[in-house]
Protein backbone atom coordinates (compact mmCIF):
# COMPACT_ATOMS: atom_id res chain seq x y z
CA UNK A 1 0.00 0.00 0.00
CA UNK A 2 1.46 3.28 -1.19
CA UNK A 3 1.99 6.42 1.10
CA UNK A 4 -1.42 8.97 1.80
CA UNK A 5 -0.53 12.33 1.20
CA UNK A 6 -2.52 14.64 3.20
CA UNK A 7 -4.22 18.03 2.78
CA UNK A 8 -2.77 20.99 4.05
CA UNK A 9 -3.13 24.89 4.05
CA UNK A 10 -0.63 27.11 4.71
CA UNK A 11 -1.17 30.68 5.20
CA UNK A 12 1.25 33.49 5.10
CA UNK A 13 2.31 37.25 4.76
CA UNK A 14 5.41 39.04 3.35
CA UNK A 15 5.56 42.38 2.06
CA UNK A 16 6.70 43.87 -1.39
CA UNK A 17 10.17 45.92 -1.99
CA UNK A 18 9.51 49.46 -2.75
CA UNK A 19 8.66 49.67 -6.40
CA UNK A 20 6.72 46.73 -7.29
CA UNK A 21 4.12 47.52 -10.09
CA UNK A 22 1.89 45.45 -12.12
CA UNK A 23 3.93 43.89 -14.40
CA UNK A 24 5.76 42.02 -11.30
CA UNK A 25 2.36 40.75 -10.20
CA UNK A 26 1.21 39.77 -13.26
CA UNK A 27 4.62 37.52 -13.74
CA UNK A 28 3.84 36.39 -10.17
CA UNK A 29 0.46 35.32 -11.22
CA UNK A 30 1.49 33.16 -14.56
CA UNK A 31 4.55 31.68 -13.05
CA UNK A 32 1.84 30.75 -10.07
CA UNK A 33 -0.65 29.09 -12.45
CA UNK A 34 1.83 27.00 -13.96
CA UNK A 35 3.69 25.74 -11.24
CA UNK A 36 0.63 25.50 -8.85
CA UNK A 37 -0.93 23.43 -11.23
CA UNK A 38 1.68 21.03 -12.00
CA UNK A 39 2.03 19.81 -7.75
CA UNK A 40 -2.21 20.06 -7.27
CA UNK A 41 -2.08 23.41 -5.13
CA UNK A 42 -4.42 25.53 -4.98
CA UNK A 43 -4.85 29.07 -3.20
CA UNK A 44 -5.60 32.62 -3.33
CA UNK A 45 -2.91 35.92 -3.49
CA UNK A 46 -4.08 38.72 -1.98
CA UNK A 47 -1.95 42.49 -2.53
CA UNK A 48 -2.68 45.53 -0.80
CA UNK A 49 -0.92 47.72 1.34
CA UNK A 50 2.17 46.51 0.21
CA UNK A 51 1.41 43.32 1.75
CA UNK A 52 0.76 39.72 0.37
CA UNK A 53 -1.68 37.27 1.89
CA UNK A 54 -1.63 34.19 0.27
CA UNK A 55 -3.42 30.86 1.02
CA UNK A 56 -1.65 27.43 -0.52
CA UNK A 57 -3.62 24.52 -0.56
CA UNK A 58 -2.61 20.67 -1.46
CA UNK A 59 0.23 18.17 -0.19
CA UNK A 60 2.65 18.86 3.14
CA UNK A 61 5.40 18.32 0.51
CA UNK A 62 4.09 20.35 -2.35
CA UNK A 63 3.33 22.97 0.01
CA UNK A 64 6.59 23.04 1.76
CA UNK A 65 8.48 23.09 -1.90
CA UNK A 66 6.55 26.12 -3.34
CA UNK A 67 7.22 27.89 -0.32
CA UNK A 68 10.67 27.28 0.23
CA UNK A 69 10.97 28.61 -4.17
CA UNK A 70 8.62 31.53 -2.85
CA UNK A 71 10.96 33.02 -0.59
CA UNK A 72 13.64 32.93 -3.12
CA UNK A 73 11.78 35.56 -5.10
CA UNK A 74 13.36 39.15 -4.43
CA UNK A 75 10.26 40.62 -4.69
CA UNK A 76 9.03 40.90 -1.33
CA UNK A 77 10.85 40.06 2.18
CA UNK A 78 9.72 39.48 6.11
CA UNK A 79 7.52 36.15 4.98
CA UNK A 80 5.82 34.81 8.43
CA UNK A 81 3.91 31.77 8.35
CA UNK A 82 0.48 32.21 9.84
CA UNK A 83 -0.84 28.59 10.04
CA UNK A 84 0.28 25.48 8.14
CA UNK A 85 -2.45 22.98 9.31
CA UNK A 86 -4.01 19.94 7.93
CA UNK A 87 -7.42 20.24 6.24
CA UNK A 88 -10.55 18.19 5.34
CA UNK A 89 -11.34 20.14 2.51
CA UNK A 90 -9.97 22.84 0.35
CA UNK A 91 -11.77 26.26 0.11
CA UNK A 92 -10.32 27.45 -2.96
CA UNK A 93 -10.23 24.42 -5.64
CA UNK A 94 -10.66 26.57 -8.03
CA UNK A 95 -8.02 28.56 -8.46
CA UNK A 96 -4.57 27.00 -9.08
CA UNK A 97 -3.76 30.24 -8.16
CA UNK A 98 -5.54 33.57 -8.30
CA UNK A 99 -4.50 37.36 -7.23
CA UNK A 100 -7.02 39.45 -5.75
CA UNK A 101 -5.59 43.31 -5.86
CA UNK A 102 -6.71 45.48 -3.54
CA UNK A 103 -6.10 49.24 -4.30
CA UNK A 104 -5.44 51.76 -1.71
CA UNK A 105 -8.81 53.41 -2.51
CA UNK A 106 -10.75 50.66 -1.81
CA UNK A 107 -14.63 50.78 -1.84
CA UNK A 108 -16.29 50.64 1.56
CA UNK A 109 -17.46 46.93 1.45
CA UNK A 110 -13.33 46.26 1.75
CA UNK A 111 -13.23 48.46 4.16
CA UNK A 112 -15.95 46.91 6.39
CA UNK A 113 -14.12 43.81 5.74
CA UNK A 114 -10.81 45.02 6.72
CA UNK A 115 -12.82 45.89 9.88
CA UNK A 116 -14.65 42.48 10.75
CA UNK A 117 -11.55 40.84 10.25
CA UNK A 118 -8.70 43.35 11.83
CA UNK A 119 -10.47 46.02 13.78
CA UNK A 120 -8.54 48.29 11.04
CA UNK A 121 -9.72 50.48 8.01
CA UNK A 122 -6.77 49.29 6.00
CA UNK A 123 -5.76 45.91 4.98
CA UNK A 124 -3.13 44.60 8.06
CA UNK A 125 -3.25 40.85 7.83
CA UNK A 126 -0.64 40.68 9.91
CA UNK A 127 -3.00 41.69 12.85
CA UNK A 128 -5.56 38.58 11.71
CA UNK A 129 -5.30 35.55 13.14
CA UNK A 130 -4.94 32.37 11.07
CA UNK A 131 -8.99 31.89 10.99
CA UNK A 132 -9.85 35.21 10.22
CA UNK A 133 -7.31 35.36 7.64
CA UNK A 134 -9.17 32.18 6.30
CA UNK A 135 -12.33 33.36 6.73
CA UNK A 136 -11.31 37.21 4.73
CA UNK A 137 -9.73 35.23 2.10
CA UNK A 138 -13.14 33.32 1.52
CA UNK A 139 -15.07 36.53 1.61
CA UNK A 140 -12.38 38.46 -1.34
CA UNK A 141 -12.58 34.89 -3.01
CA UNK A 142 -13.83 36.80 -6.65
CA UNK A 143 -15.33 32.91 -7.66
CA UNK A 144 -18.06 32.99 -4.48
CA UNK A 145 -18.00 36.85 -3.18
CA UNK A 146 -18.80 38.96 -6.67
CA UNK A 147 -16.97 41.78 -4.65
CA UNK A 148 -15.05 43.90 -6.93
CA UNK A 149 -11.53 44.93 -6.16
Amino acid sequence: MGWVMGLYRMTYISRAVPGLGYNDLRDIMGKSEVNNSHVGLTGLLCFGNSIFLQILEGSRQAISHTYHRILQDPRHHSAEIIAFDPVLQREFVQWSMKLVQIDEDSPEKMRRLYLKYSGEVAFMPETMTPAQCLQFMIDIDPARSGVKV
